[in-house]
């Protein structure tokens, strides 16, 4: 007799709405849910300033790069395919909680509920998704044939965007996890981590355009490129038992600007087994985590 597990859950885009920031130019955050007014609402904050020399997570030194072109049903495109010169048997995510200074060492501005922001970005939706604990083991670069392959192991898909995105946490109980990496292409180094954002919170990431290389390496602050993926939102499920998916709200540009070569994002793929765990203080948990084999 033929048996088979439960169907695997991946991804699951629901309903979206377009954005009018003219009339609406404030974003709230009521409880992991994205609300729009003509004046702020609760507390009011502002982006913060990106910090090149602050860095967080796990560091990898001797880290190339090289153009990949991925095939497609009707031709293909290129990403950029991260090269660990070390040769690590894994890549340590170093687990983090999302607070206002973890998010800013990755660009990014932590927006708490009750908080509001000024937001008057063009051409964005508000989306809902689901994503279950099994998203991270896919990769959309295997091509065509193996779109939709169930892998061994987590690989690392990050990117950067000339489009504002806001990831906010909904579910009641669980966080959502925003994989994320500071680049340094001059020093040839990255730091990955996850953040792990409570409930309730979001995260705030401006457009982000690839840095102009300066004249003199050593002039001026380190060239910084943060790169976020979130293909392991669902991560918290894994520690978490009877738990196989979340919701989430998210704030991302619409088809036109999401295609666009000029504003469109721009992939980061590593094909190295990854190891997450949950941060220090998640319930009742050991710390070991999970890596490629399960």
């Amino acid at each position: 007799m033929m048996q088979s597990f439960d169907a695997v859950a991946f991804i699951e885009e629901g309903q979206e709405r377009p954005l009018d920031p003219g009339s609406t130019p404030f974003l709230y955050n009521d409880h992991g849910l994205a609300r729009f007014y003509s004046n702020p609402r609760g507390r009011c904050i502002s982006l913060v300033e990106k910090d090149p020399h602050q860095l967080l997570g796990t560091r990898y030194d001797n880290v190339s790069s090289h153009a990949k072109k991925i095939a497609t049903h009707t031709g293909s495109y290129a990403i950029t395919e991260l090269v660990f010169g070390s040769h690590p048997e894994e890549v340590v995510y170093q687990p983090l909680w999302a607070t206002a200074e973890t998010a800013r060492a990755f660009g990014m501005t932590l927006l708490q509920s009750g908080e509001s922001i000024g937001f008057e970005y063009q051409n964005l939706v508000l989306g809902q998704f689901t994503y279950g604990k099994w998203a991270g083991h896919q990769s959309p670069y295997l091509g065509p044939a193996r779109q939709r392959e169930l892998l061994t192991y987590n690989p690392t898909d990050l990117e950067f965007h000339d489009f504002a995105h806001v990831f906010l946490a909904r579910h009641g109980r669980l966080p959502l996890v925003i994989s994320v990496a500071r680049w340094l292409p001059d020093r040839s180094q990255i730091h990955m981590a996850d953040l792990w954002l409570k409930p309730g919170d979001a995260l705030v990431l401006p457009p982000q355009r690839m840095p102009e290389k300066s004249a003199s390496q050593s002039a001026g602050p380190p060239r910084v490129v943060d790169l976020h993926g979130n293909r392991n939102s669902a991560l918290a499920c894994w520690f978490t038992d009877g738990e196989h998916s979340l919701q989430t709200e998210t704030i991302l540009a619409d088809r036109p600007t999401m295609s666009s070569e000029a504003h469109g994002p721009h992939y980061h793929q590593q094909q190295t087994p990854t190891r997450h765990s949950p941060p220090q203080g998640w319930p009742s948990l050991d710390g070991e985590g999970f890596g490629s084999g399960q």
